[in-house]
């Protein structure tokens, strides 16, 4: 039986070590607040389950921390992606708009050059674009030296 395989699939490994130190730094956090009580004449046998449940507490609510930082992370990738696909969907049709319509022209010289400016286009796209995904906030339609 694999412990991979049997956890949820928002629970990534590093999670449950980094929840497991975060875990063992409270209790021995809390066991010395133990010792000093003791040396201050508490009885400290009543409160090791209390250390164990702060542990445990803490374990918890740090992989609960971890798992929705990475769910957030996630979100903003997708976002990121949808925002690529909408700018180079928006692009590449334009410049295919152009192939379509230069298809239609008598003057051969006057096709070609369309065409190579569509295919310059596209060319601008992938180069100067893509490279900048996750720096815009929403969709850019225009490069800054078209505006």
């Amino acid at each position: 039986m694999n412990l991979k395989t049997n956890m949820p699939e928002w629970i990534l490994p590093d999670h449950i070590k980094d929840a497991l130190v975060i875990g063992f730094v409270l209790s021995v956090f809390s066991y010395g607040m133990e010792v000093l009580l003791f040396w201050l004449r508490m009885p400290s046998a009543v409160t090791v389950f209390n250390d164990v449940a702060i542990g445990f507490l803490g374990a918890g609510l740090a992989l609960f921390y971890m798992s929705s930082v990475r769910t957030n992370q996630v979100y903003l990738r997708a976002k990121e992606r949808m925002i690529l696909i909408a700018e180079l969907n928006h692009h590449v049709r334009s410049a295919l708009t152009t192939i379509h319509q230069a298809a239609s022209l008598e003057d051969p010289v006057t096709r070609a050059r369309e065409v190579d400016e569509a295919l310059e286009q596209i060319d601008r796209v992938l180069l100067d674009l893509v490279p900048t995904i996750g720096s815009a906030n929403a969709p850019r339609y225009s490069f800054p030296e078209q505006k």
